[in-house]
Protein backbone atom coordinates (compact mmCIF):
# COMPACT_ATOMS: atom_id res chain seq x y z
CA UNK A 1 0.00 0.00 0.00
CA UNK A 2 1.37 3.63 -0.60
CA UNK A 3 2.16 5.33 2.21
CA UNK A 4 -1.13 8.08 1.27
CA UNK A 5 -3.22 5.38 1.17
CA UNK A 6 -2.55 3.97 4.19
CA UNK A 7 -2.24 7.22 5.96
CA UNK A 8 -6.02 8.07 4.57
CA UNK A 9 -6.62 4.58 5.78
CA UNK A 10 -5.78 4.95 9.49
CA UNK A 11 -7.06 8.33 9.83
CA UNK A 12 -10.89 6.42 8.48
CA UNK A 13 -9.71 4.25 10.92
CA UNK A 14 -9.34 7.08 13.64
CA UNK A 15 -6.41 5.76 14.37
CA UNK A 16 -4.34 8.82 13.88
CA UNK A 17 -4.45 12.83 15.64
CA UNK A 18 -7.62 14.83 15.64
CA UNK A 19 -5.74 16.70 12.71
CA UNK A 20 -5.22 13.95 10.47
CA UNK A 21 -5.83 13.75 6.53
CA UNK A 22 -9.11 13.43 4.86
CA UNK A 23 -10.83 14.98 8.02
CA UNK A 24 -12.15 18.16 8.00
CA UNK A 25 -10.65 19.77 11.03
CA UNK A 26 -11.64 22.73 10.65
CA UNK A 27 -14.93 21.89 12.06
CA UNK A 28 -13.56 20.08 14.66
CA UNK A 29 -14.93 21.40 18.12
CA UNK A 30 -12.23 21.58 21.12
CA UNK A 31 -12.33 19.55 24.17
CA UNK A 32 -13.80 22.51 26.06
CA UNK A 33 -14.11 26.27 26.64
CA UNK A 34 -12.06 26.18 29.63
CA UNK A 35 -8.78 24.24 27.19
CA UNK A 36 -9.13 26.97 24.68
CA UNK A 37 -8.54 29.87 27.02
CA UNK A 38 -5.97 27.86 28.83
CA UNK A 39 -4.22 27.45 25.43
CA UNK A 40 -5.06 30.99 24.46
CA UNK A 41 -3.13 32.22 27.36
CA UNK A 42 -0.05 30.21 27.49
CA UNK A 43 0.74 30.08 23.78
CA UNK A 44 2.90 33.00 22.91
CA UNK A 45 2.41 34.02 19.66
CA UNK A 46 5.21 35.70 19.23
CA UNK A 47 7.72 32.71 19.30
CA UNK A 48 6.26 32.05 16.36
CA UNK A 49 8.86 34.71 14.49
CA UNK A 50 10.87 32.26 11.60
CA UNK A 51 9.79 33.12 8.31
CA UNK A 52 9.11 29.63 6.53
CA UNK A 53 10.53 29.65 3.12
CA UNK A 54 8.69 27.30 0.68
CA UNK A 55 10.55 26.30 -2.30
CA UNK A 56 8.98 23.97 -5.46
CA UNK A 57 10.58 21.85 -7.65
CA UNK A 58 8.25 22.48 -11.21
CA UNK A 59 9.48 19.13 -12.70
CA UNK A 60 7.59 16.99 -9.99
CA UNK A 61 5.94 19.46 -8.01
CA UNK A 62 7.64 18.24 -4.97
CA UNK A 63 7.89 21.39 -2.22
CA UNK A 64 10.54 21.88 0.47
CA UNK A 65 9.70 24.16 4.31
CA UNK A 66 12.74 25.20 5.91
CA UNK A 67 13.30 28.08 8.29
CA UNK A 68 17.22 28.05 6.94
CA UNK A 69 17.57 31.01 4.57
CA UNK A 70 20.65 30.01 3.44
CA UNK A 71 19.48 26.30 2.87
CA UNK A 72 16.10 28.18 0.87
CA UNK A 73 18.68 30.13 -1.21
CA UNK A 74 20.72 27.31 -2.44
CA UNK A 75 17.20 24.89 -2.93
CA UNK A 76 17.26 25.85 -6.73
CA UNK A 77 20.70 25.95 -7.65
CA UNK A 78 21.32 22.60 -5.98
CA UNK A 79 18.21 21.02 -5.42
CA UNK A 80 16.27 21.95 -8.53
CA UNK A 81 13.65 23.90 -6.15
CA UNK A 82 13.51 26.50 -8.71
CA UNK A 83 9.83 27.87 -7.99
CA UNK A 84 10.11 30.33 -5.29
CA UNK A 85 6.80 30.32 -3.19
CA UNK A 86 8.06 32.97 -0.73
CA UNK A 87 7.40 32.54 3.17
CA UNK A 88 3.48 31.81 3.39
CA UNK A 89 3.88 31.43 7.34
CA UNK A 90 6.22 31.55 10.44
CA UNK A 91 7.20 29.28 12.98
CA UNK A 92 9.14 28.72 15.61
CA UNK A 93 12.53 27.56 15.79
CA UNK A 94 12.49 25.97 19.13
CA UNK A 95 10.37 24.67 21.31
CA UNK A 96 8.05 26.83 23.84
CA UNK A 97 4.74 26.58 25.47
CA UNK A 98 1.89 25.33 23.34
CA UNK A 99 4.10 24.54 20.54
CA UNK A 100 4.97 21.07 18.69
CA UNK A 101 7.42 19.93 16.71
CA UNK A 102 6.92 19.27 13.34
CA UNK A 103 9.06 16.71 11.81
CA UNK A 104 10.71 16.43 8.16
CA UNK A 105 11.48 13.23 6.43
CA UNK A 106 12.71 12.39 3.19
CA UNK A 107 11.84 9.69 0.90
CA UNK A 108 14.73 8.39 -1.99
CA UNK A 109 11.94 6.38 -3.17
CA UNK A 110 9.72 8.98 -3.96
CA UNK A 111 11.99 12.01 -4.01
CA UNK A 112 10.17 13.61 -1.62
CA UNK A 113 9.97 15.95 1.49
CA UNK A 114 7.02 16.23 3.73
CA UNK A 115 6.40 17.21 7.05
CA UNK A 116 4.06 16.48 9.95
CA UNK A 117 3.30 17.49 13.22
CA UNK A 118 1.60 14.20 14.29
CA UNK A 119 4.20 11.74 15.99
CA UNK A 120 2.28 8.76 15.02
CA UNK A 121 1.94 9.71 11.20
CA UNK A 122 5.56 9.76 11.49
CA UNK A 123 6.15 6.52 12.36
CA UNK A 124 3.88 5.72 9.56
CA UNK A 125 5.69 7.69 7.22
CA UNK A 126 9.27 6.49 8.17
CA UNK A 127 7.46 2.52 7.95
CA UNK A 128 6.74 3.13 4.15
CA UNK A 129 9.20 4.50 2.65
CA UNK A 130 10.10 8.13 4.29
CA UNK A 131 13.32 6.34 5.84
CA UNK A 132 15.44 9.83 5.90
CA UNK A 133 14.86 11.67 9.29
CA UNK A 134 15.79 15.10 8.75
CA UNK A 135 14.46 15.77 12.47
CA UNK A 136 12.63 18.88 13.31
CA UNK A 137 12.20 21.52 10.76
CA UNK A 138 10.59 23.69 13.29
CA UNK A 139 7.59 24.38 15.91
CA UNK A 140 3.89 24.98 15.39
CA UNK A 141 0.64 24.79 16.99
CA UNK A 142 -2.08 21.61 16.75
CA UNK A 143 -4.52 24.07 18.04
CA UNK A 144 -5.88 26.92 16.40
CA UNK A 145 -5.44 30.58 17.96
CA UNK A 146 -7.06 33.67 17.12
CA UNK A 147 -3.12 34.95 16.63
CA UNK A 148 -2.57 31.81 14.43
CA UNK A 149 -3.87 30.80 10.52
CA UNK A 150 -4.73 27.29 9.38
CA UNK A 151 -1.58 25.48 7.01
CA UNK A 152 -3.23 22.87 4.88
CA UNK A 153 -1.91 19.70 3.27
CA UNK A 154 -2.56 19.01 0.01
CA UNK A 155 -1.70 14.98 -2.05
CA UNK A 156 -1.48 14.07 -5.77
CA UNK A 157 -1.64 10.76 -5.96
CA UNK A 158 -0.23 10.63 -9.50
CA UNK A 159 2.36 12.92 -9.52
CA UNK A 160 2.96 10.97 -5.05
CA UNK A 161 3.95 14.38 -4.29
CA UNK A 162 2.44 17.17 -1.24
CA UNK A 163 2.10 20.41 -1.15
CA UNK A 164 0.83 22.54 1.57
CA UNK A 165 -1.03 25.87 1.56
CA UNK A 166 -2.70 28.90 3.32
CA UNK A 167 -4.94 30.96 1.49
CA UNK A 168 -7.74 29.76 -0.31
CA UNK A 169 -6.53 31.15 -3.69
CA UNK A 170 -3.87 28.79 -3.17
CA UNK A 171 -5.91 25.98 -1.94
CA UNK A 172 -8.27 26.72 -5.03
CA UNK A 173 -5.20 26.97 -7.59
CA UNK A 174 -4.24 23.33 -6.27
CA UNK A 175 -7.90 21.61 -6.20
CA UNK A 176 -8.35 22.67 -9.73
CA UNK A 177 -4.91 21.06 -11.07
CA UNK A 178 -5.90 17.86 -9.11
CA UNK A 179 -4.26 18.09 -5.66
CA UNK A 180 -6.69 16.22 -3.03
CA UNK A 181 -6.50 18.25 0.23
CA UNK A 182 -5.74 16.47 3.35
CA UNK A 183 -7.28 19.32 5.51
CA UNK A 184 -5.69 21.30 8.09
CA UNK A 185 -2.34 20.29 9.37
CA UNK A 186 -1.30 22.59 11.70
CA UNK A 187 -1.54 26.14 13.27
CA UNK A 188 1.56 28.80 12.22
CA UNK A 189 1.58 32.43 12.19
CA UNK A 190 1.17 34.67 9.33
CA UNK A 191 3.94 36.20 7.29
CA UNK A 192 3.70 40.44 7.41
CA UNK A 193 3.36 41.04 3.89
CA UNK A 194 5.01 43.34 2.12
CA UNK A 195 2.57 45.09 -0.22
CA UNK A 196 4.85 46.52 -2.89
CA UNK A 197 6.15 45.06 -5.94
CA UNK A 198 6.96 45.31 -9.52
CA UNK A 199 5.84 43.76 -12.82
CA UNK A 200 8.55 44.39 -16.09
CA UNK A 201 6.87 44.38 -19.44
CA UNK A 202 9.24 44.79 -22.27
CA UNK A 203 8.23 45.98 -25.72
CA UNK A 204 8.67 44.91 -29.44
CA UNK A 205 12.95 44.01 -29.61
CA UNK A 206 12.93 43.27 -33.03
CA UNK A 207 15.26 46.19 -33.57
CA UNK A 208 17.50 45.34 -30.58
CA UNK A 209 17.69 41.80 -31.77
CA UNK A 210 18.77 42.58 -35.43
CA UNK A 211 20.98 45.24 -35.40
CA UNK A 212 21.57 46.08 -31.16
CA UNK A 213 21.63 42.38 -29.24
CA UNK A 214 23.25 43.58 -26.41
CA UNK A 215 20.96 46.59 -25.42
CA UNK A 216 18.79 43.49 -25.08
CA UNK A 217 21.02 41.59 -23.22
CA UNK A 218 21.45 44.84 -20.77
CA UNK A 219 17.87 45.35 -19.82
CA UNK A 220 18.01 41.39 -19.08
CA UNK A 221 21.11 42.25 -16.83
CA UNK A 222 19.74 45.45 -15.28
CA UNK A 223 16.59 43.47 -14.22
CA UNK A 224 18.71 40.50 -13.09
CA UNK A 225 20.81 43.55 -10.79
CA UNK A 226 17.37 45.09 -9.85
CA UNK A 227 15.04 42.10 -8.73
CA UNK A 228 16.20 42.40 -4.84
CA UNK A 229 15.96 46.65 -4.87
CA UNK A 230 12.85 46.65 -7.09
CA UNK A 231 11.21 43.71 -5.81
CA UNK A 232 11.10 42.52 -9.75
CA UNK A 233 8.45 39.53 -9.44
CA UNK A 234 7.46 38.65 -12.68
CA UNK A 235 8.60 39.83 -16.28
CA UNK A 236 6.12 40.05 -18.97
CA UNK A 237 7.37 40.75 -23.00
CA UNK A 238 4.84 41.78 -25.27
CA UNK A 239 6.02 40.39 -28.43
CA UNK A 240 7.98 40.90 -31.98
CA UNK A 241 10.55 39.96 -29.93
CA UNK A 242 12.36 38.66 -33.12
CA UNK A 243 12.07 40.47 -36.16
CA UNK A 244 12.47 37.62 -38.83
CA UNK A 245 14.15 34.27 -39.03
CA UNK A 246 17.45 32.97 -40.86
CA UNK A 247 18.58 30.12 -42.13
CA UNK A 248 20.74 30.18 -39.19
CA UNK A 249 18.55 30.96 -36.45
CA UNK A 250 20.81 34.06 -35.43
CA UNK A 251 17.74 36.32 -34.12
CA UNK A 252 16.46 33.43 -31.69
CA UNK A 253 20.11 32.45 -30.66
CA UNK A 254 20.48 36.09 -29.41
CA UNK A 255 17.03 36.23 -28.17
CA UNK A 256 17.50 32.94 -26.33
CA UNK A 257 21.04 34.25 -25.19
CA UNK A 258 19.71 37.58 -23.66
CA UNK A 259 16.79 35.58 -21.23
CA UNK A 260 19.22 33.36 -20.45
CA UNK A 261 20.11 35.76 -17.93
CA UNK A 262 16.41 35.89 -16.51
CA UNK A 263 16.73 31.91 -16.31
CA UNK A 264 20.01 32.44 -14.47
CA UNK A 265 18.18 34.83 -11.97
CA UNK A 266 15.45 32.47 -11.40
CA UNK A 267 13.38 35.33 -12.42
CA UNK A 268 10.04 34.18 -14.08
CA UNK A 269 8.85 35.94 -17.48
CA UNK A 270 6.38 34.95 -19.99
CA UNK A 271 6.07 36.01 -23.69
CA UNK A 272 3.07 36.69 -25.75
CA UNK A 273 4.28 36.01 -29.57
CA UNK A 274 3.97 38.67 -32.15
CA UNK A 275 3.88 38.18 -35.93
CA UNK A 276 7.43 38.68 -36.33
CA UNK A 277 8.12 35.62 -33.87
CA UNK A 278 6.54 33.78 -36.55
CA UNK A 279 7.01 32.04 -39.58
CA UNK A 280 4.49 34.76 -41.27
CA UNK A 281 7.61 37.21 -41.58
CA UNK A 282 10.59 36.64 -43.74
CA UNK A 283 13.89 38.59 -44.15
CA UNK A 284 13.44 42.31 -44.23
CA UNK A 285 10.36 42.24 -42.55
CA UNK A 286 8.17 41.21 -45.74
CA UNK A 287 5.30 38.20 -45.56
CA UNK A 288 6.42 34.84 -46.09
CA UNK A 289 5.39 33.26 -49.51
CA UNK A 290 2.20 30.56 -49.16
CA UNK A 291 -0.95 31.12 -46.77
CA UNK A 292 -0.17 33.75 -44.14
CA UNK A 293 -3.20 32.65 -41.38
CA UNK A 294 -1.27 29.19 -41.26
CA UNK A 295 2.39 31.00 -41.28
CA UNK A 296 1.39 33.36 -38.46
CA UNK A 297 0.43 29.78 -36.35
CA UNK A 298 3.70 28.00 -37.19
CA UNK A 299 6.04 28.97 -34.12
CA UNK A 300 8.42 25.90 -34.09
CA UNK A 301 11.25 27.92 -34.29
CA UNK A 302 10.27 29.89 -31.27
CA UNK A 303 9.38 27.04 -29.28
CA UNK A 304 12.25 25.27 -30.36
CA UNK A 305 14.57 28.10 -28.69
CA UNK A 306 11.97 28.94 -25.80
CA UNK A 307 11.18 25.33 -25.07
CA UNK A 308 8.27 24.94 -22.10
CA UNK A 309 11.00 24.46 -19.62
CA UNK A 310 12.05 27.74 -19.37
CA UNK A 311 8.66 29.02 -17.89
CA UNK A 312 9.02 29.13 -14.46
CA UNK A 313 5.53 29.76 -13.39
CA UNK A 314 4.21 28.17 -15.84
CA UNK A 315 0.77 26.29 -15.42
CA UNK A 316 -0.49 25.16 -18.35
CA UNK A 317 -0.75 25.35 -22.34
CA UNK A 318 -3.41 25.54 -25.07
CA UNK A 319 -1.18 23.49 -27.56
CA UNK A 320 1.41 20.25 -26.08
CA UNK A 321 4.80 21.58 -25.93
CA UNK A 322 3.61 25.19 -27.64
CA UNK A 323 3.72 28.59 -25.71
CA UNK A 324 1.91 30.02 -28.03
CA UNK A 325 -0.80 30.01 -25.36
CA UNK A 326 -0.16 29.61 -21.63
CA UNK A 327 -1.13 30.41 -18.05
CA UNK A 328 1.37 31.18 -15.28
CA UNK A 329 0.64 31.88 -11.91
CA UNK A 330 3.02 33.69 -8.91
CA UNK A 331 2.28 35.45 -5.26
CA UNK A 332 3.12 39.06 -4.59
CA UNK A 333 1.74 41.57 -2.31
CA UNK A 334 0.00 39.32 0.06
CA UNK A 335 -2.29 38.76 -3.65
CA UNK A 336 -2.17 35.56 -6.11
CA UNK A 337 -1.51 36.28 -10.14
CA UNK A 338 -2.56 34.99 -13.50
CA UNK A 339 -0.72 35.19 -16.25
CA UNK A 340 -2.33 34.64 -19.28
CA UNK A 341 -0.42 35.12 -22.54
CA UNK A 342 -3.01 34.72 -25.79
CA UNK A 343 -2.00 34.15 -29.28
CA UNK A 344 -1.78 37.04 -32.41
CA UNK A 345 -5.51 38.06 -33.10
CA UNK A 346 -6.35 34.69 -31.51
CA UNK A 347 -8.41 31.81 -32.62
CA UNK A 348 -11.59 31.21 -31.21
CA UNK A 349 -10.45 27.89 -29.84
CA UNK A 350 -7.42 29.15 -27.91
CA UNK A 351 -10.36 32.25 -26.66
CA UNK A 352 -12.54 28.98 -25.34
CA UNK A 353 -9.22 27.68 -23.76
CA UNK A 354 -8.38 30.64 -22.49
CA UNK A 355 -12.05 31.12 -20.66
CA UNK A 356 -11.24 27.83 -19.06
CA UNK A 357 -7.85 29.09 -17.01
CA UNK A 358 -9.79 32.03 -15.87
CA UNK A 359 -12.65 29.89 -14.83
CA UNK A 360 -10.38 27.56 -12.85
CA UNK A 361 -8.75 30.93 -11.07
CA UNK A 362 -11.85 33.23 -9.53
CA UNK A 363 -9.42 34.88 -6.67
CA UNK A 364 -6.24 35.28 -8.96
CA UNK A 365 -5.66 38.84 -10.07
CA UNK A 366 -5.67 38.37 -13.42
CA UNK A 367 -3.12 39.88 -16.38
CA UNK A 368 -3.11 39.02 -20.16
CA UNK A 369 -0.64 39.88 -22.57
CA UNK A 370 -0.81 39.70 -26.13
CA UNK A 371 0.74 41.55 -29.25
CA UNK A 372 -2.07 43.50 -30.74
CA UNK A 373 -4.94 45.05 -28.41
CA UNK A 374 -4.96 48.66 -28.17
CA UNK A 375 -3.78 50.76 -31.15
CA UNK A 376 -1.92 54.26 -31.20
CA UNK A 377 -4.83 56.40 -30.39
CA UNK A 378 -5.31 54.17 -27.24
CA UNK A 379 -8.80 52.41 -28.69
CA UNK A 380 -9.04 48.52 -29.03
CA UNK A 381 -7.50 47.47 -32.41
CA UNK A 382 -10.42 46.30 -34.68
CA UNK A 383 -8.60 44.10 -37.19
CA UNK A 384 -7.11 41.06 -37.29
CA UNK A 385 -4.36 42.31 -39.59
CA UNK A 386 -5.37 40.78 -42.60
CA UNK A 387 -4.11 37.48 -42.36
CA UNK A 388 -4.78 36.57 -38.49
CA UNK A 389 -8.02 35.12 -36.94
CA UNK A 390 -10.19 37.26 -34.29
CA UNK A 391 -9.57 40.88 -33.82
CA UNK A 392 -8.73 42.23 -30.53
CA UNK A 393 -11.95 43.47 -29.91
CA UNK A 394 -13.46 39.87 -30.36
CA UNK A 395 -11.22 38.99 -27.63
CA UNK A 396 -11.75 42.03 -25.65
CA UNK A 397 -15.54 41.41 -25.41
CA UNK A 398 -16.10 37.57 -25.58
CA UNK A 399 -12.74 37.04 -23.13
CA UNK A 400 -11.15 39.72 -21.18
CA UNK A 401 -14.51 41.95 -20.05
CA UNK A 402 -16.16 38.71 -18.89
CA UNK A 403 -14.36 38.21 -16.02
CA UNK A 404 -14.55 40.15 -12.47
CA UNK A 405 -10.75 39.25 -11.88
CA UNK A 406 -8.61 40.69 -14.96
CA UNK A 407 -7.03 43.67 -14.01
CA UNK A 408 -4.77 44.48 -16.55
CA UNK A 409 -3.98 44.11 -20.40
CA UNK A 410 -0.51 44.98 -21.76
CA UNK A 411 0.08 44.93 -25.97
CA UNK A 412 2.12 46.51 -28.62
CA UNK A 413 2.93 45.99 -31.88
CA UNK A 414 1.54 49.67 -33.12
CA UNK A 415 2.53 53.21 -31.85
CA UNK A 416 4.68 54.05 -28.84
CA UNK A 417 2.43 54.52 -25.61
CA UNK A 418 -0.95 54.50 -24.60
CA UNK A 419 -3.83 54.21 -21.92
CA UNK A 420 -7.14 52.93 -21.66
CA UNK A 421 -9.63 51.83 -18.84
CA UNK A 422 -13.15 50.09 -19.26
CA UNK A 423 -14.94 48.60 -16.61
CA UNK A 424 -16.25 44.72 -17.65
CA UNK A 425 -19.50 43.20 -17.05
CA UNK A 426 -19.03 42.28 -13.06
CA UNK A 427 -17.89 46.13 -12.75
CA UNK A 428 -14.24 45.74 -12.37
CA UNK A 429 -11.65 48.29 -13.96
CA UNK A 430 -9.53 46.72 -16.59
CA UNK A 431 -6.29 48.93 -17.31
CA UNK A 432 -4.58 48.73 -20.63
CA UNK A 433 -1.31 50.08 -21.60
CA UNK A 434 0.29 49.76 -25.27
CA UNK A 435 4.11 49.47 -24.65
CA UNK A 436 5.67 49.77 -28.30
CA UNK A 437 8.57 51.55 -28.56
CA UNK A 438 10.65 50.95 -31.70
CA UNK A 439 13.60 52.70 -30.13
CA UNK A 440 17.20 52.60 -32.15
CA UNK A 441 19.18 53.84 -30.05
CA UNK A 442 18.24 52.96 -26.29
CA UNK A 443 15.86 49.72 -24.90
CA UNK A 444 12.93 51.17 -22.87
CA UNK A 445 11.76 48.91 -20.05
CA UNK A 446 8.24 49.98 -18.60
CA UNK A 447 8.31 49.35 -14.84
CA UNK A 448 4.54 48.72 -13.07
CA UNK A 449 4.79 49.19 -9.49
CA UNK A 450 2.14 47.96 -7.62
CA UNK A 451 0.79 47.96 -4.03
CA UNK A 452 -2.05 46.54 -2.87
CA UNK A 453 -2.18 48.07 0.55
CA UNK A 454 -2.52 51.28 -0.82
CA UNK A 455 -4.45 49.95 -3.92
CA UNK A 456 -2.31 52.02 -6.13
CA UNK A 457 -0.48 51.61 -9.95
CA UNK A 458 2.18 53.55 -10.83
CA UNK A 459 4.00 53.05 -14.16
CA UNK A 460 7.17 54.55 -15.68
CA UNK A 461 9.06 53.44 -18.88
CA UNK A 462 12.80 53.55 -18.17
CA UNK A 463 15.63 52.66 -20.43
CA UNK A 464 18.88 51.31 -18.19
CA UNK A 465 21.25 51.37 -21.28
CA UNK A 466 21.04 54.92 -21.26
CA UNK A 467 19.58 55.92 -17.69
CA UNK A 468 16.61 57.86 -18.96
CA UNK A 469 13.02 58.01 -18.58
CA UNK A 470 10.65 58.62 -21.32
CA UNK A 471 7.52 61.50 -20.66
CA UNK A 472 4.90 59.13 -22.21
CA UNK A 473 5.44 56.32 -20.05
CA UNK A 474 4.48 57.52 -16.78
CA UNK A 475 0.59 56.91 -15.73
CA UNK A 476 -0.97 56.39 -12.08
CA UNK A 477 -4.36 55.10 -10.78
CA UNK A 478 -5.41 54.94 -7.55
CA UNK A 479 -8.16 53.24 -5.70
CA UNK A 480 -7.33 49.67 -7.22
CA UNK A 481 -9.75 46.88 -6.47
CA UNK A 482 -7.59 43.88 -5.80
CA UNK A 483 -9.03 40.11 -5.62
CA UNK A 484 -8.03 39.06 -2.00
Amino acid sequence: MKPSSLIASLALAGMLSACGPGEAPESRQPASTQDVGSTAQALDCAALSAPVYMRVRPATGSSLLTTNPTEAANAGTTYGFTDDRGTPFKAATSTGTGLSPVYRLYSPGKTEHIVTIDATERSTLMANGYTTDEGVGFYASKTAEACLIPVYRFNNTTLQKHRHAVTQAERDSLTAAGWVSEGIRFYAAPTAVDTKFTLVVIPDTQLETVYQPARLTQRMQWIADNKTAQDIRFVMHTGDLMDWDTPDHLHYQRASDSYQVLDNAQIPYAIALGNHDTAAVCQGGSACPGNVNANLRNTTTFNTYFPLSRFKALGGVFETGKCDNAYHTFSAGGLSWLVVNLELWARTDSVNWAKTVLAQFPRHNVIFITHSHLNGSGGIEQSNGGYGNNSPQYVFDNLIKQYANVRFVFSGHVGNAAYRTDTGVHGNTIYQMLNTYHDSTTNPTRLVEIDTAANTISTRVYAPLTNTERADGVNAYSNVSWVR
